[in-house]
């Protein structure tokens, strides 16, 4: 955020590039509900970006991106948590936060608390490691998943969309990668997603004859579990409502914008401030909409971090 409040989300808006880049990211988790000093939010700008002199500045793309893929900011109801967590040294409340996927929002924090301080120092190489089983799950990489995978908590640890190892093999179509998981880590059979949706909803909605249902079905997955919307994987057998494919393509799109976007380039420092009127989604990036308030988010948040999602302690 600069001197007038406006983050990379309202130059991005003010580009002439038809929105491209300020679609990018808000794709990424760019929260679109901060207003500048004007009272304008972001959006505002894709209609006056003559508002905005971007001649007299040097907006830098990657560093834009980077600045929303690696620093969510977290919305005001979970972060007074997260500091109490960080002063009382609940290692167990941070561990879920990063098993959640979330564990971006505990970047660049600092604790007096001793215990607390070595878990953020070991950060990286936690959060590096979950990446890289995501990774080798999604390029088919059976012998690296195995090196990697070595616990019951990485077995089930999701990625910032929510998905485990098992439903994103699922999702990259690597059969056995598949069979591996469901067969070495029963528990994450049944773990749901954001949306409560378990691998087998997701093995539903594929066009593969029940191959992954039989799979999963074998190794012990409830068939009968219910999602938010109140459904069984069956039903997504019956129902074209799932579309494999654009999960799919959206983990590709942001491993693109990883790697071609953010190679190089500096981080833009603005970082949060209380006072920012962040109300940026805890746990559903991807889906997160210009009309969404704060009570829908909390509601999410609460339902989906106290007790919604089953993780090993």
């Amino acid at each position: 955020m600069d001197q007038k409040k406006r983050t990379p989300l309202h130059y991005a808006a003010a580009l002439k590039d038809g929105g491209y880049l300020y679609k990018v990211m808000r794709k990424s988790g760019a929260d679109p509900n901060i207003y500048d000093c004007n009272g304008r939010p972001a959006k505002y700008y894709l209609k006056h970006s003559g508002e905005i002199d971007l001649s007299a500045m040097r907006l830098d793309t990657r560093a834009a991106l980077k600045q929303v893929l690696h620093n969510r900011v977290a919305p005001s109801y979970l972060e007074s948590s997260i500091q109490q967590w960080l002063r009382d040294g609940q290692l167990a409340k941070l561990e879920q936060l990063v098993l959640s996927g979330c564990g971006d929002l505990l970047q660049n924090r600092t604790s007096s608390h001793t215990d607390t301080q070595a878990f953020l120092d070991s950060l990286p190489e936690y959060t590096e490691k979950i990446d890289g089983i995501h990774r080798a799950v999604k390029e088919g990489n059976l012998g690296r998943v195995k090196e990697l995978m070595k616990t019951k908590k990485l077995a089930i640890a999701r990625d910032r969309f929510g998905c485990t190892p098992l439903h994103s093999a699922v999702v990259h179509e690597h059969t056995e990668i598949v069979r591996y998981i469901a067969g070495h880590y029963n528990s994450v059979l049944n773990a749901p997603d954001y949306n409560k949706r378990t691998a087998m909803h997701y093995a539903a909605a594929a066009r593969d004859g029940g191959h992954y249902l039989k799979i999963l079905g074998k190794a012990g997955a409830d068939p009968m579990a219910v999602d938010n919307e109140g459904r069984t994987p069956d039903y997504y057998r019956r129902n074209a409502v799932i579309d494999l494919k654009l999960i799919k393509d959206r983990d590709e799109d942001y491993e693109t914008i990883n790697e071609e976007y953010l190679e190089d380039g500096p981080l833009i420092d603005s970082p949060a401030t209380p006072d920012s009127g962040s109300e940026g989604s805890f746990v559903d990036s991807a889906r997160m909409l210009d009309d969404e308030d704060e009570s829908v988010e909390r509601h999410r948040f609460e339902k989906t971090f106290r007790g919604k999602i089953d993780l090993p302690t």
